[in-house]
């Protein structure tokens, strides 16, 4: 029997890319599907390019993780699939994720082996094929900008699934919400993929890398992993002020919610923090300006840092 598998696209001025997502949901060997489409209130043509598939109008841009949970909450697939719009799917992208989850009733989530898109031309170069943390408090996408030799052809076991195409077990996802909501919507955008995965970590479930399903993605900004100053700078510089912040802000608020107390005081974790802070206070000190959102968010942080690690501590 095949199993209800529910896509939804979460959609903001997206009319460049939505009918090629589409299309490519709808081109899907997989036959068993259920398509939603999530509008965070786009002012471009985006809907009028979308014909045919259910469609939630929000009256205003909700953000990454309230469109999703929106989204979570009105589908009915035993997987949940969840892209964001500028994804091209493989035409058996969903069967491998179906295949995958059958291997082991313990995986939660999956990462696919996501390509870059380079110009409009798919091109093989890892966009990301996971994430991995560090007990420094460090996290990258595994593989960004690594041409595709091969080396991640098997599956394997990762922290978490990047929040452009993860797809997750819903009783998984219901095992792990907090109240109503999946994704944290205090975190409105960035790492609230990280925190859903650290929170499935918590509960017993695997994520595992599947290189079997692939897409494309158009992805705006990266991260540097090789850990080189230049790159590092360089990474840093092309991104928006806002977008650093908000970065910055809500990696804190998944720390607080999640790293067990003692993981504060690790010797690793320290280095790193006091050395990343004072970079921002050198070179990026309007970033800082980020810790009066922390504060005001930190007693909602704590109690649902109670619900996330009760019975951890």
């Amino acid at each position: 029997m095949n199993k209800l598998v529910s896509i939804n696209i979460l959609t903001y001025n997206g009319e460049k890319y939505i009918e090629k997502c589409i299309k490519s949901v709808l081109e899907q060997t997989y036959p068993n599907i259920e398509i939603l489409v999530i509008d965070n209130a786009s002012t471009d043509n985006t809907l009028e390019k979308i014909q045919n598939i259910k469609i939630i109008k929000n009256e205003k841009n909700l953000g990454f993780s309230a469109g999703h949970n929106i989204g979570i909450r009105e589908s009915k697939g035993e997987y949940v699939i969840v892209l964001n719009q500028d994804i091209v799917l493989d035409k058996n992208f969903i069967q491998e994720i179906v295949n995958c989850f059958e291997k082991n009733e313990k995986i939660g989530s999956i990462q696919p082996k996501i390509y870059q898109f380079n110009n409009g031309s798919k091109i093989e170069i890892i966009d990301v094929a996971g994430f991995q943390f560090f007990k420094s408090g460090r996290i990258i996408d595994i593989g960004q900008g690594e041409e595709d030799r091969g080396q991640y052809d098997q599956l394997f076991e990762i922290f978490g699934a990047d929040g452009a195409a993860p797809a997750y077990r819903r009783t998984a996802l219901n095992s792990i919400k907090l109240k109503e909501e999946y994704f944290d919507e205090d975190f409105f955008c960035y790492a609230e993929d990280f925190d859903l995965a650290w929170r499935l970590n918590s509960k017993g479930w695997i994520s595992v890398f599947e290189p079997k399903a692939i897409l494309w993605h158009d992805r705006k900004s990266s991260k540097s992993t090789s850990g080189g100053w230049k790159e590092f700078r360089g990474t840093r510089k092309s991104q928006s002020l806002w977008l650093r912040k908000i970065s910055w802000r809500n990696t804190w608020l998944a720390f607080i919610k999640n790293l067990p107390l003692k993981s504060f005081f690790h010797p690793q974790f320290l280095k790193r923090q006091i050395k990343f802070g004072l970079y921002l206070l050198f070179f990026e000190p309007k970033v800082l300006l980020a810790k009066f959102k922390i504060i005001k968010l930190l007693p909602k942080m704590l109690k649902k840092r109670k619900m996330t690690m009760k019975d951890k501590e």
